[in-house]
């Protein structure tokens, strides 16, 4: 929505004005090779981004809002427009090597003057792998008795598939080594939408376990043909959002769950990035056999010159070993809407002494 209003006291001729979306891809140009002669889409004599940077990868038609237009004094006008992305495109993303960008451009010309720009950022939350559907859901026809045509609803469509993805799908991964079995991890579902809880159950196998810390993380990998020097391997950027930390001695199962925010993107792929998410397990597995009463041995204190006068105190060391094992999962969007709730919730709270 865009309002014009004139607060002088005298008439105010405006010549055109516009309105259109527009996409921008940022890169680290030390690390990532990108070609820059690919045009936009909208290059007419109207598009905006003609007037503004030309880092862009996507550029909607404009919406042409009123040509030659008086604005007398004190009164206030209002227009709309509206535009859509396609669903290839990549979500917003703010990484370490790229960043792809969404603005709302609106242009503005005062006869004789030169042209006004506003750009608006906006967020792009997108499903990777589902097609926009066009047209309405029933063919065009004559019959009387035919039932009438219905508009397709993209958000209808969007939120199923994330449905399908997010249903219970109960999946275990046994960890191993060499002494024996670790731990068995047990997950309800395969895909998590932005703002899930990942709940985790662990299930502790033969060799004891000191401890365990969980770490959700997203992986940011340049494509091999886009980096600067293909023979030195640019490492994937890892972005630690949650960590749970587990004290798990003499424990035969437990369970946590890591949160996965709201202001984070989706899992996505691009001919440039590919963007992942895991769980990162780090287990300290202690160099006893706990089965064997070798742990309570060493807590054991002798009091007096005795044997038989003793008393068991907490240890302060055990020898421990590092085993560290990535699991991968699959984060997809969320509703829009819940996102834009809690958004407005936070701006909206207050502290009250």
């Amino acid at each position: 929505t865009v309002t014009l209003s004139n607060p002088t006291e005298q008439a105010d001729r405006l010549a055109w004005a516009t309105g259109q979306i527009s996409g921008h891809l940022k890169v680290d140009e030390r690390r990532v090779i990108v070609a820059r002669d690919h045009p936009t889409k909208s290059l007419s004599s109207s598009s905006l981004s003609r007037h503004g940077t030309h880092d862009g990868f996507f550029s909607s038609d404009p919406d042409i809002l009123f040509c030659d237009l008086e604005i007398p004094p004190h009164p206030t006008k209002v227009f709309t427009f509206s535009g859509s992305v396609p669903t290839h495109l990549p979500p917003s993303y703010r990484g370490s090597y790229i960043k792809y960008s969404y603005l709302v451009l609106v242009g503005l010309q005062r006869v004789n003057k030169p042209v006004s720009l506003v750009s608006l950022p906006i967020r792009i939350i997108n499903l990777p792998g589902i097609n926009h559907p066009n047209g309405p859901s029933t063919a065009k026809t004559d019959h009387p008795f035919a039932r009438r045509e219905e508009p397709i609803n993209y958000e209808d469509v969007f939120m199923d598939k994330v449905q399908s993805l997010c249903c219970k799908k109960p999946r275990s991964y046994e960890v191993k080594t060499s002494a024996g079995l670790v731990c068995v991890v047990r997950l309800a579902r395969a895909a998590y939408r932005l703002g899930d809880p990942i709940e985790v159950n662990l299930e502790f196998g033969d060799i004891s376990c000191v401890q365990v810390t969980l770490k959700l993380q997203a992986m940011e990998t340049i494509a091999p043909e886009h980096e600067c020097s293909p023979e030195h391997r640019t490492e994937s950027r890892v972005t630690t959002h949650d960590t749970s930390t587990i004290t798990c001695i003499h424990t035969t199962s437990t369970s946590t769950s890591l949160h996965v925010p709201l202001n984070v993107v989706n899992s996505f792929s691009t001919n440039l990035v590919l963007v992942r998410w895991q769980v990162q397990f780090e287990f300290l597995m202690a160099n006893v056999d706990e089965r064997s009463g070798e742990l309570v041995d060493l807590g054991h204190t002798l009091v007096s010159g005795e044997m038989s006068d003793c008393e068991w105190r907490p240890l302060t060391s055990v020898p421990v070993s590092e085993l560290s094992w990535e699991m991968p999962v699959r984060v997809v969007p969320t509703l829009p809407q819940y996102i834009a709730t809690i958004a407005w919730q936070r701006t909206q709270s207050r502290d009250t002494v």
